[in-house]
């Protein structure tokens, strides 16, 4: 499931490919942005801003000759659920010149194979050993499935940067990414400007809506998805349903602090762990998807439990044509109580 952290490494890796490249061309299967063309432009850089993913562009070379205008420009992503960017060299580079080579005196066949048959891409070139070709893509992230989910391919002259699955593809002006794309958001665990008074700030004015709900807001703290809500509470012993304004200021501290710093250890990693290792063998967590097994706390079998992520508070009805947002979490009746 893609949270921070699998969007801190995506942009680690198009970033590494990309950056002070230009584009050769571009390929945007949105209807919006079915006829756009970005090619010329170079890629200045590629930012993560909690779970969205920010391509910026240079200004067009020949603003003429290109229907997406002359100013700089921000492709902007989205993985949700199940979406990735994947990189891969092109056909015909020198390191694909010489797979061909090889394959030819051993009379195998270079193309790289997938389960719906041959893929027309390779992976990027930077990409040596086995680790390595895990660390960008990352295991919480799936794979893309076939070239039917592809929605948007940026092209350079060695590498294609191929977005699978990806959701909410827009391009802005860069000098609007705050205003149309992620302004709203609250501080940024992964970024320079992670501020942990300030997000303790936003909590705080929701008094009334569950912890476990207030976490996922995006405008809160931004960067944690349902697993990380899972796990930092039940390493803090905080009950999911519990009132933010009820939970004392130290243990709000410690909540916060700890997503942070759980988020930061795993933004590297290949393995998504938060048991204090990278797992070899071993669960990967604490309590997420450890539904009716022991707690590995206090041995009392942990419930499943659903969580109303749209709920505006705990207390207030909600409108029956509103539109609910349950997610599923694992939790300890007894370490998370209402009394822990």
């Amino acid at each position: 499931m893609p949270e921070g952290d699998s969007v801190y490494r995506q942009c680690k890796m198009l970033r590494e490919a990309l950056k002070g490249q230009v584009l050769e061309s571009s390929d945007l299967r949105v209807p919006t942005l079915a006829t756009t063309d970005l090619s010329g432009r170079t890629v200045m850089d590629v930012v993560p801003r909690g779970k969205h993913i920010l391509i910026r562009l240079s200004a067009a070379p020949n603003a003429d000759e290109l229907r997406s205008g002359a100013e700089p420009l921000t492709l902007h992503s989205h993985l949700m659920m199940d979406g990735t960017w994947r990189v891969f060299e092109r056909a015909g580079t020198s390191r694909d010149s010489g797979e061909r080579a090889a394959s030819a005196s051993s009379g195998t066949s270079p193309a790289v194979r997938g389960r719906r048959g041959r893929q027309p891409y390779r992976r990027y070139a930077s990409v040596r050993s086995r680790a390595e070709a895990r660390t960008p893509l990352s295991a919480d992230v799936s794979i893309g499935q076939g070239s039917h989910t592809i929605r948007a391919i940026l092209r350079t002259a060695t590498v294609d940067a191929i977005g699978f699955d990806v959701k909410d593809v827009r391009l802005v002006p860069t000098r609007l990414e705050d205003q149309e794309l992620v302004g709203y958001l609250g501080p940024d665990i992964l970024g320079p400007d992670w501020d942990v008074d300030e997000a303790l700030r936003r909590l705080r004015a929701q008094p009334d809506r569950a912890i476990g709900t207030a976490l996922m807001d995006q405008r809160n703290l931004a960067g944690i998805g349902n697993v990380y809500r899972v796990e930092v509470l039940f390493m803090t012993r905080t009950n999911p349903w519990a009132p933010a304004g009820s939970i004392p200021d130290a243990k709000l501290v410690e909540i916060v602090k700890l997503a942070h710093k759980l988020l930061n250890l795993n933004r590297d990693r290949p393995l998504r762990s938060t048991v204090g290792h990278p797992a070899t063998g071993r669960p990967l967590f604490w309590a997420y998807g450890h539904y009716d097994q022991p707690c590995r706390r206090c041995g009392t079998r942990l419930k499943r439990g659903e969580i109303d992520d749209a709920a505006p508070s705990i207390t207030e009805p909600r409108d029956p044509a509103a539109v609910q947002h349950l997610r599923q979490i694992a939790w300890c009746p007894r370490c998370q109580g209402a009394d822990s």
